[in-house]
């Protein structure tokens, strides 16, 4: 497996010297040369990077005469930024650095690519003993490069170097050597939801898996959250975390919870192949959440705050702008009895999947925090319509008459397939809320969102809004 390396370096015989150890790595090597501050940023941005190889003492642009040890920190914390699962690899020969071979000697010991040892994420070496640089790379290439010893099946799905050596690494990590990858969903911070089945070189299963792969710092909030909140409920219905990572993978991280085998449908899938279980998922998933709603009491919050739960203000001003929202001024500045607790924030239908026997797992964390009671069932509901995976408008239903009619089921549930399963929602959001109130205002935060979204049916949204006014009014 090729190793991607940029070396920063603006001496010329250096540059030659490095490229020659590099050359002779197992594997192959590609490697980008930066001559300067500004070319290491435009290269870093550029690049898929396995390892960064940092002279400190570089000028800010190539061939320029200001080389200096600030330069190459500022590169340094610019790959923490851009690319902060990218282990570095830091040069230097000026005894002016000797505070910052101090900083790395706070370096995390990680065993980066599961290949059962732990290395620096920040290494350091003098160019005076530089003929020990091949010797320090070559293993980490051959761990890289030991990757490769996990066959991915990736089922069709078009997987990024930076996805495939997350996946590889946790596999490895569980000594498997055949991983079968098949998609989950997206998630709204453009998340990468997956399913991995791992099995070593008997055969054998050794790890089931759900996969959430994004941002450095989205994966960091995952893990707080699951900390915080998750562990409160019951193993059951919540998958385990069986590894975090946050190296190998260049701006990428990954958290890797543990999941029960047969849990291979979503509850799209249950409402569209068997609607006549919804019931029964319904209450499941009510009573997996209790752990968070129990013994909640009622507070006053205005309309306004349950929209910024889901929009912020500014995103919210150039929607409500475009779209000549111009009624929800006076609807937002409004006071409703709510009840506000820990709500899984994003409960669409591809996060909770459910087992043969109508067992639930909820899954993707990523939005776990306080909110209202209402916004979970609401946002299944609305997810039936809105999210790509749901079912969309379906079979004529709902028409725009119907939209407009959201808050009389008998009427909105003309000719709907899913009637069990909305009226199910409807129930539960009901029972979480303080009113009808809470959940209008939950429904009117959830459409308000939509409109950002590209790819939205807008006429269905402003209609179905007006239906959660109407709805709204006439329960005041």
């Amino acid at each position: 497996m090729t190793i991607h390396i940029l070396v920063v370096e603006d001496d010329e015989d250096f540059v030659v010297e490095i490229q020659g150890m590099l050359a002779d790595l197992p594997g192959g090597c590609i490697c980008h040369v930066a001559r300067s501050r500004t070319e290491a940023c435009a290269q870093l941005k550029a690049h898929f990077l396995d390892l960064v190889i940092l002279d400190l003492k570089i000028p800010t642009l190539t061939g320029a005469l200001d080389a200096d040890p600030q330069h190459g920190l500022f590169v340094f914390n610019e790959i923490r930024t851009v690319a902060p699962g990218t282990p570095i690899f830091v040069l230097t020969g000026s005894p002016a650095e000797v505070h910052f071979r101090e900083w790395l000697r706070h370096s995390q010991q990680i065993d980066i690519w599961s290949e059962g040892r732990k290395r620096g994420t920040f290494e350091f070496l003098r160019k005076l003993d530089v003929s020990q640089f091949s010797s320090i790379v070559t293993p980490i290439a051959n761990a890289i490069n030991g990757l490769d010893d996990v066959e991915l099946s990736r089922g069709g799905i078009a997987l990024s170097l930076a996805e495939e050596r997350l996946i590889r690494i946790f596999a490895k990590k569980f000594h498997g050597v055949r991983c079968v990858v098949s998609k989950l969903g997206t998630g709204l911070s453009g998340a990468r939801v997956l399913r991995l089945f791992v099995t070593n070189d008997q055969g054998v299963q050794v790890a089931s898996a759900v996969a959430k792969i994004a941002r450095s710092d989205v994966v960091r909030s995952e893990c707080e959250r699951y900390e915080n909140y998750i562990a409160r409920l019951s193993q059951a219905s919540t998958p385990r975390k069986l590894a975090t990572l946050e190296y190998g993978a260049y701006d990428l991280a990954g958290i890797f919870y543990g999941l029960a085998v047969g849990f291979d449908r979503s509850v799209f899938d249950v409402s569209k192949q068997e609607p006549g279980q919804c019931a029964d998922i319904i209450r499941a998933i009510e009573r997996a959440t209790n752990p968070w709603v129990e013994n909640v009491p009622q507070s006053r919050m205005t309309i306004k705050q349950f929209r910024q739960r889901l929009l912020r203000d500014e995103s919210f001003m150039k929607i409500k702008e475009e779209f000549d929202l111009e009624w929800t001024t006076d609807i937002e500045e409004r006071s409703i009895q709510a009840r506000w607790a820990c709500i899984h924030g994003d409960l669409h239908g591809c996060n909770i999947l459910v087992s043969e026997a109508n067992e639930i797992s909820l899954i993707d964390y990523g939005d776990v925090a306080d909110g209202p009671l209402s916004l979970d069932p609401v946002t299944l509901e609305l997810s039936l319509l809105f999210h790509p995976d749901g079912v969309g408008p379906n079979d004529g239903w709902p028409t725009l008459e119907q939209a407009a009619n959201w808050g009389s089921l008998d009427i909105y549930l003309v000719n709907c397939s899913y009637s069990v399963f909305v009226r199910g929602l409807r129930e539960w959001a009901l029972r979480a809320a303080a009113g009808s109130r809470d959940v209008a205002a939950s429904a009117y935060s959830y459409l308000v969102r939509q409109l950002k979204y590209g790819d939205t049916d807008k006429e269905l949204v402003i209609t179905l809004l007006k239906g959660v006014k109407t709805f709204y009014d006439t329960e005041t």
